[in-house]
């Protein structure tokens, strides 16, 4: 199975809760795939009208598929995040996101079809990007980095993409097809 196989396989499994977007341009990129998610939470007491609370969850994803994921791909990620995905799908160009936001996650997902060298791993799992606002009464915004290494079967992430990382291994999504190797003979 090839990247795009995958990548098609991901995205079919997101098209039942998040809206897609194919060919999404960010600056100077373009990603394959982008998918959006939004979820409100409210409390209230008899009627709508006497509302205790309200939340609003949002989830960006951006997907890539790479001949093999380099460090160069991880400062353009945090250069987008920092200059548009935050500013932009977060605040909206505002100073602070909307009354009621919680919590938006800006994950990226990198679908690797050759090796990842030791250098590149370490830097995927110390990718760390957080900012609150208002101390937290506006909530916070999180990148969560995935990556599918598909030549040597193995998903990976930062910390906050831990749980995905542990959902997609329990999954077996990378061992549903035992040619990952891309035609490779490996010896």
């Amino acid at each position: 199975m090839l990247g795009t196989e995958l990548l098609e396989t991901l995205l079919t499994s997101y098209a039942e809760c998040y809206d897609i977007q194919r060919d999404y341009p960010i600056q100077d990129a373009v990603y394959p795939a982008y998918a959006k998610f939004n979820v409100t939470s409210a409390k209230y007491v008899l009627m709508k009208k006497a509302e205790l609370w309200r939340v609003n969850c949002f989830e960006h994803a951006f997907f890539s598929v790479v001949s093999s994921l380099q460090t160069e791909d991880l400062q353009k990620l945090r250069r987008q995040i920092t200059e548009y995905m935050e500013p932009q799908l977060v605040r909206s160009g505002a100073k602070y996101p909307p009354p009621n936001h919680m919590y938006t996650f800006l994950t990226a997902i990198f679908i690797s079809e050759g090796r990842v060298s030791p250098e590149v791993k370490k830097e995927v799992q110390r990718f760390r990007y957080f900012k609150n606002y208002l101390a937290s009464i506006r909530g916070y915004s999180e990148a969560r980095l995935l990556v599918f290494e598909l030549e040597a079967g193995e998903i990976f992430g930062n910390r906050a993409a831990k749980e995905m990382v542990k959902g997609y291994r329990k999954a077996g999504i990378l061992k549903k097809e035992k040619n990952w190797n891309l035609g490779r003979n490996l010896k």
